[in-house]
């Protein structure tokens, strides 16, 4: 007998899940007929129970596989007698074949559940091999009673076994005709798309027939295209030519290349072995996407390969409700390995004269720099092309200029009202917070005047009491238009006092204002007394005029303060002033940039000075090197 399939179950099995997307199916069948092959030997036996345990193999365990006990007899397999009848079985499994055919019979006696020492039961358990292939597969182990015909029952149980022979050859034959038949779907289907003038049409017509022979919703296939060697799309069923624009080509293309990053076949949604096996567990985010998008639907993508260098993946949609049956991903995977190189090959004889010419360049490039004289070859290449590359390849081009760091808030404090200073709380590069206390204006003569003013109030209220009690009016109406003449005077004194104490606007450090000396000196509000700055700082950018064309509002660049030169920060243009100023000599434009590194860096202070450098897009060695030249010759040789 040629090689038979071993397979396993998934159900009352302790042997591995099966690989692949095939075996789940094979292992369930298997595991159905075992579990009625033990009923069957139970009934002809008249056993008790019984149990069916398979010797181990590249694709299994050896143990128990599956186990059946009569209808109100349960309780006969209990973990000891089965960890004896598991025992008996791996033993006539071990044994050769002509040794395990008579079988085994053995008595086992057991202590009763529950019951006293000395309460036990006896009973008859036989053993019968399961053969295939000249090999012994497994053993059915069967408990009877104690007064059961022990040899008759093994002959009825060994005929009754045989039957898994002929269930493996079913198997075997099942799986050879489906080979057969998965070998004239993939020439029937190449054949189809061989019908194609162009590597495009080609795939249209594999796209189209995919689609038919599996019910698909969607089959589309991409190839590897450009120096980045990403996955674009190339054929989509349905269509001559692949729509760039479409909607779902962003989500075709990235699940795509998902399966191409995996270099393995993708299925969603995941078969249930997946969630057994680590092993088979696989990234689906992109098919997740891709079917929730465009969908629901069920997807599955191969990679399609040359040489075992993958060159496309082919991906197929179907209705959620109608998932690919296992049967179908061995034929699609035996598919997309013909189809990456008939499709990759007609795809080569498509190319024009210049792809083959620039394809000729590269083998011809590779050869120069070989494994011959490697350094040799080199050195020549690049004493060659290196005033090329300094024609050709961009650098960055950079706007240099000189800077400075301000405060991008500040507030001045000074005097409420003319007085004399008190006292002082601060000092220049103290941290303050907003109402702080900051220095103190002398309020006594203003107090006086407020006690005198109040003073006069109260005589003319007495007087304005006596003439409204003596009737003259006029006179009562004149002394109240003096009281409120008299409190408006109160109220501006008592507010000056109110501001006598100078408190911070906001939150910030000192920077101007060492008041000690004008302590008792007379101030007045025209006069700043102290300046409080935030910590946060704006640059100030004296961008010579020849090259203020190249700055914008966004701009980005790096400052290099002279405190720390080895440090850079990150800013960005906010504004450009529209008119020149000169500055030491030079006309320049005032351009204002914020600080966008994150976080701010906390030793650039206020006043530091530095050498801004702003990105202006790109140039070369060569332009870097005359464009100062050239422009100094069109501004003096003119006419």
């Amino acid at each position: 007998m040629t090689s038979v399939p071993s397979t396993q179950s998934t159900a009352t099995t302790v042997a591995q899940p099966a690989r692949g997307t095939q075996g789940g199916d094979v292992a369930q069948e298997l595991a159905g007929f075992l579990t009625g092959l033990i009923e069957l030997q139970c009934a002809l036996a008249g056993a008790l129970a019984g149990i069916i345990t398979l010797a181990g193999s590249d694709k299994r365990r050896a143990g128990l596989f599956t186990r059946h006990a009569r209808p109100g007899r349960e309780d006969v397999l209990t973990p000891a007698l089965l960890a004896r009848m598991e025992r008996i079985g791996a033993d006539l499994a071990s044994l050769l074949p002509d040794q395990a055919r008579q079988g085994r019979v053995e008595s086992i006696t057991l202590p009763r559940a529950g019951e006293m020492y000395g309460s036990e039961t006896t009973y008859r358990v036989i053993a019968s091999p399961l053969g295939a292939a000249g090999a012994v597969e497994g053993a059915s182990v069967l408990v009877l009673s104690a007064n059961a015909d022990a040899q008759a029952a093994l002959q009825v149980v060994g005929l009754a076994g045989a039957k898994f022979e002929t269930f493996l050859w079913r198997q075997h034959a099942m799986q050879e005709s489906r080979q057969k038949v998965l070998a004239r779907e993939t020439l029937e289907l190449l054949d189809a798309s061989q019908k194609g003038p162009t590597a495009r049409t080609m795939g249209a017509l594999m796209c189209d027939e995919l689609r038919r022979r599996f019910g698909c919703s969607r089959v589309s296939i991409g190839l590897v295209q450009g120096p980045a060697q990403r996955i674009r799309l190339a054929s989509v069923s349905g269509s001559d030519e692949a729509d760039r624009n479409g909607p779902a080509v962003d989500a075709i293309e990235a699940a795509m290349e998902e399966c191409a990053l995996q270099d393995v076949e993708l299925v969603y949604p995941a078969p249930p072995e997946a969630e057994r096996d680590p092993e088979l567990r696989r990234v689906l985010r992109s098919h997740a996407a891709l079917s929730q998008s465009f969908g629901p639907s069920a997807v599955l993508s191969l990679p399609l390969r040359v040489a075992g260098d993958l060159v496309g993946v082919v991906v197929l949609e179907r209705e959620l409700s109608d998932p690919f049956p296992p049967g179908s991903v061995p034929l699609v995977r035996l598919a997309a390995e013909f189809i990456g190189p008939a499709l990759w090959t007609r795809r080569l004889a498509d190319r024009g004269v210049l792809a083959v010419a620039r394809d000729r360049i590269r083998e011809a490039g590779a050869w120069v720099v070989g494994p011959t004289h490697t350094w040799a070859k080199l050195i020549g290449l690049a004493a060659l092309i290196s005033l090329v590359l300094a024609a050709v390849v961009p650098v960055p081009r950079r706007v240099t200029a000189d800077a400075e760091c301000k405060a991008a808030t500040s507030r001045t404090v000074v005097a409420p009202f003319v007085g004399y200073l008190r006292e002082v709380k601060v000092k220049p590069g103290v941290a303050v917070r907003e109402g702080d206390e900051l220095a103190r204006m002398d309020t006594t003569d203003l107090e006086l005047q407020a006690a005198n003013l109040e003073a006069r109030r109260a005589t003319v209220a007495l007087q304005r009491d006596a003439a409204s009690a003596g009737g003259k009016q006029d006179e009562a109406a004149m002394a109240e238009a003096g009281i409120r003449e008299i409190d408006a005077q109160v109220n501006l004194l008592r507010s000056n006092i109110a501001k006598a104490t100078l408190r911070s606007p906001i939150n910030g450090i000192v920077s101007r204002g060492d008041l000690e000396e004008f302590i008792g000196a007379r101030v007045e509000p025209s006069q700043a007394l102290m300046e409080v700055v935030r910590d946060d700082c704006v640059i100030i950018i004296q961008v010579d005029e020849r090259d203020i064309d190249r700055v914008r509002e966004g701009q980005r660049g790096r400052l290099s303060s002279r405190a720390r030169p080895d440090q850079k920060v990150e800013i960005e243009v906010r504004r450009v002033n529209p008119v020149a100023e000169p500055v030491r000599g030079a006309n320049v434009y005032l351009v204002e940039a914020a600080i966008v590194t994150s976080p701010a860096p906390e030793w650039l202070r206020a006043g530091e000075t530095g050498i801004v450098r702003l990105d202006a897009g790109s140039t070369t060695v060569l332009g870097a090197l005359a464009r100062p030249i050239v422009e100094q010759a069109r501004l003096r040789l003119w006419w």
